[in-house]
C-alpha cells in the first residue's frame, strides 16, 4: 500500500492571485473573474503578506459604488488585515480541526515565509477522503 503523505503542500492549491495593497480594486475584481478565483493574497511593496481580499470584499465594493457612480478604492482599502497563515508542511488533520474552530473559508499556505498557494475546506475535505480511503484512520 502507498504510504498517503498528511502535508498540506500535497493537497493545496498554487492557484492563487497575488494582489497588492495599492492595486486598483477593479483590478482585482478582473483578476478574480477571469481567473475564477474566490481570493488572492495582499503583499506590500517589500512582499510580505499584509492581507487577504474575497471576491465578497469585492462585492461589497461593488454594491458601494452604485451610491458613489463608479468602483473606487485601492484592495488595502478593502481587504481584510484579520489573516491566518497555514504552513506548507502542517498536517492536514490540524487544519481541519482549524476549519472547524474557525469562521475562515481558506488559509494562505506558507513555505518559509513566502506564500506558496492556498488550501480551502473544499481542499481538507478531498484529502480526508483520499486519506480515510487509504485505510488511515481519521
Amino acid at each position: 500500500m502507498a504510504e498517503v503523505s498528511l502535508s498540506v503542500r500535497h493537497y493545496m492549491s498554487s492557484r492563487l492571485a497575488t494582489l497588492y495593497e495599492n492595486q486598483d480594486i477593479r483590478e482585482a475584481v478582473k483578476i478574480f473573474t477571469e481567473r475564477n478565483l474566490f481570493g488572492g493574497a495582499v503583499m506590500d511593496n517589500r512582499g510580505s503578506l499584509v492581507g487577504i481580499l474575497s471576491v465578497t470584499d469585492c462585492i461589497d465594493a461593488a454594491l458601494r459604488s452604485g451610491y458613489h457612480s463608479g468602483w473606487r478604492g485601492t484592495v488595502g482599502e478593502k481587504m481584510s488585515r484579520d489573516i491566518r497563515t497555514v504552513d506548507a508542511e502542517d498536517s492536514i488533520l490540524d487544519v481541519a480541526k482549524m476549519f472547524m474552530d474557525d469562521h475562515y473559508r481558506r488559509y494562505p499556505v506558507v513555505d518559509d515565509n513566502r506564500v506558496v498557494g492556498v488550501i480551502t475546506r473544499l481542499d481538507v475535505l478531498k484529502a480526508l477522503r483520499t486519506v480515510s480511503a487509504s485505510g488511515f484512520a481519521v
